[in-house]
């Protein structure tokens, strides 16, 4: 497979260069001539000079590191025209320098010098604290990829190259990739040849991001909810609340807090990847998500119930988005159920419906959002949506 119509390249970077490869270089059996060059300068710290030094041997060169021998290949082999790299590096100094030669290299390396090259930390991907790596940096690294890849038109001109970094990073970002429909690169350090993961026709079903949005958004928020909060968020039976569970758990980390042996749920990093392929890939409102005609006013019911904080919120949210039809107030018993300003899908007299809810000091209330569009994607991408921006309504 070519990539003669792709040129933005998303890499992951690991310490290959540095740890393996510089480090011991004196003692390596396969030096090349400038290696002392090369020593002195990964020594003193000099990442511009030990560029211009691994520019002068051949870019397929173990010594040069995963990174740069895979962009050769996928360059020189692939037929990409690379105009963009974006090198994720870790969140440590040995990352951060790997970072900074790499940019080196590539700024200034003859067959591909007009290529623009971005350093990208991702924040808590590191190896010190194994629980910030598996909840954060993970989840840090899939957001940096689809921020990425949404930029203009990226999603369609991407490549992903997974061979550098931890194996978990390397796992996550081939994920991304085939869920995405981008083609990942890798090698291992055994092959002679990069190979490619083609996308496979994969999907996920995202009606579950409209009904679970409220729950998802708290996720988001790095927030933690035990197992009945989890299920005080749920529809239906505790029957039916249990299998509900069980299907969003895919998408959840478990913590054990070892002083009171409660587990608590977390958005784990595939969570992260299936709301992040959501947003990339539908990043606008559907087409038919259109303003309303006729649009008709918010109504509160029994008026002298309702403080005019609520009020307001609920008058400024229409007033904002013109697909919005109208917002009517329903029953809101439970007041203790409700934690915020929060949107899900709800199933309400056999109808799916975009519920909203609010919080304010004593009171709690919920409201029924109608659209121009009643369809499941339009429900869902507007569920998302006013979850991740009611704060500025």
């Amino acid at each position: 497979m070519l990539f003669e119509n792709r040129n933005v390249l998303v890499c992951t970077v690991g310490t290959s260069l540095f740890e393996g490869n510089l480090k011991n270089l004196s003692q390596s059996e396969n030096r090349p001539e400038n290696w002392e060059m090369i020593s002195n300068a990964y020594k003193q710290n000099n990442w511009e000079n030990l560029a211009k030094e691994l520019i002068k041997l051949d870019p397929s060169d173990r010594i040069c590191g995963a990174e740069i021998n895979t962009i050769n290949d996928i360059i020189t082999l692939k037929k990409a025209p690379l105009e963009e790299i974006y090198f994720l590096v870790s969140d440590t100094e040995t990352g951060r320098n790997t970072g900074d030669t790499l940019k080196e290299y590539f700024t200034n390396n003859n067959p591909i010098k007009n290529v623009h090259v971005h350093i990208r930390v991702i924040e808590k991907l590191q190896d010190q604290n194994p629980k910030e790596f598996k909840i954060h940096g993970l989840r840090n690294l899939v957001r940096e990829i689809g921020r990425i890849v949404a930029q203009g038109n990226n999603l369609n001109r991407s490549i992903i190259d997974a061979t550098g970094g931890y194996k978990a990073q390397i796992a996550i970002a081939v994920a991304i990739g085939q869920i995405l429909k981008i083609p990942v690169m890798y090698k291992h350090e055994r092959f002679r040849e990069i190979i490619d993961f083609p996308p496979l026709p994969i999907s996920f079903d995202y009606s579950m991001l409209g009904m679970y949005a409220d729950v998802f958004a708290r996720f988001e928020r790095d927030e933690t909810l035990t197992y009945q909060e989890l299920l005080n968020y749920l529809d239906g039976s505790e029957i039916e609340k249990k299998e509900i569970f069980e299907i969003i758990r895919v998408f959840l980390t478990e913590v054990l807090i070892p002083d009171t042996n409660e587990t608590l749920y977390e958005l784990s990093p595939m969570g992260q990847v299936y709301i992040t392929a959501y947003r990339t890939q539908f990043p606008k409102p559907p087409e038919s998500l259109k303003p309303s005609d006729n649009r008709k006013k918010p109504t509160f019911g029994d008026d002298h119930h309702y403080p005019q904080k609520f009020k307001d919120f609920i008058q400024k949210l229409w007033e904002q988005y013109k697909w919005i039809h109208t917002i009517y107030t329903t029953n809101y018993n439970k007041q203790k159920a409700i934690h915020g300003i929060e949107f899900a899908i709800k199933n309400i007299n056999q109808e799916k419906k975009l519920v909203g809810t609010y919080k304010n000091d004593d009171f709690g209330a919920r409201y029924i959002i109608e659209l121009s569009d009643t369809g499941i994607e339009a429900l869902c991408w507007a569920a998302d949506f006013l979850n991740r921006n009611y704060d500025r309504n």
